[in-house]
């Protein structure tokens, strides 16, 4: 009786495993549903625009983008969770929502590592470390220094408590036992207005928007915080390799459907969307947004997700920061 049972156990699961794979083949048969956690004519917006237009080529059906942002891009990916798991919705998730937000949030509304299924990663948005340019330090460790010498008499600034910039910040201080003082801005253009001008000191910023400064040498770039040079500032050194170790910092964007979606449907998308990120001109139209391309497997995506929430989970407890 128990051999009977195993054995039909085993060919109900060979059975749910071919109807999935032939659901898989014949997917995706109607329109393909894509949230999207920002605003229209953002960066992320033409670039899941750009990813939505070469697969509605491939499968000769519609792939509909839907703007849903607000809530530091929590509000469309807690839509996305709770979507049907089915493959016809799914979406673009960042570092901020799948990572940061489970400890900066009191409540939530989804579990990125239980209401998400990861498809794999798009790219990644390098940061750089600048400060003005009539400060006394041109490296990494003379700005450390610089700090040290004089705690809290260098000022640094972000777009908030919880920016990507700020934590950044705070885990540099840590590793290098800095002592700075944080000034939240609104606005990021406009700190980094006043970064030219010489009201602050330093801070953290994207790549794109600094590019021009740094040439023209109204900002003087330090480091990258990616954990390799990046083609756009090859002669700027990572802070690793300027002397702290294990320091990676990067705005990443990814793309998950609901948990629950069947796997071979994940592994066909993971699957389309890798050649799509491989090909020269889309290569090229992230490069324009100041992304770098960087296709990932499913697992590896997950994997990252669960290093990133460690990672800021122990930052925002350690700098005292209340979730809200």
């Amino acid at each position: 009786m128990l051999r009977f049972a195993i054995i039909l156990v085993a060919a109900l699961i060979v059975e749910v495993g071919v109807a999935q794979r032939a659901f898989a083949q014949a997917f995706p048969s109607r329109t393909v549903k894509f949230i999207l956690p920002f605003g229209p004519a953002s960066g992320t917006d033409i670039v899941a625009r750009l990813v939505g237009d070469r697969l509605s080529k491939r499968w000769n059906q519609p792939v509909v983008i839907e703007n849903r942002p607000g809530g530091d891009t929590t509000i469309g990916t807690r839509a996305l969770a709770r979507s049907q798991p089915d493959g016809y919705t799914i979406g673009f998730a960042g570092l901020t929502a799948t990572s940061i937000a489970p400890s900066t949030h009191k409540v939530l509304g989804y579990d990125p590592q239980k209401d998400l299924a990861p498809v794999g990663l798009v790219g990644r948005i390098p940061y750089v470390l600048i400060v003005h340019p009539g400060l006394a330090a041109k490296t990494v460790p003379e700005f450390v220094a610089l700090a040290k010498a004089k705690p809290h008499a260098l000022n640094y600034a972000s777009a908030g408590e919880v920016s990507l910039a700020n934590l950044g910040m705070l885990i540099l201080a840590d590793k290098t036992g800095m002592q700075l003082t944080h000034v939240p801005y609104r606005s990021t253009a406009q700190s980094i207005v006043d970064i030219v001008s010489g009201i602050i000191h330093a801070q953290i910023a994207s790549v794109p928007p600094t590019l021009e400064l740094e040439r023209t040498g109204k900002v003087r770039a330090l480091a990258v915080t990616t954990g390799k040079r990046i083609a756009t500032m090859p002669d700027v050194p990572t802070v690793m390799e300027s002397g702290v170790a294990d320091y990676e910092l990067s705005f990443w964007t990814a793309i998950f459907a609901p948990a629950g979606t069947p796997a071979p449907i994940v592994a066909r998308l993971n699957r389309e969307i890798n050649e799509i990120l491989a090909t020269p001109d889309v290569k090229k139209a992230l490069a324009e947004q100041g992304v770098d391309a960087e296709p990932a497997t499913p697992d590896a995506l997950g994997t990252l997700v669960g290093k990133e929430i460690a990672k800021f989970r122990a930052v925002v407890e350690q700098a005292g920061i209340k979730p809200q």
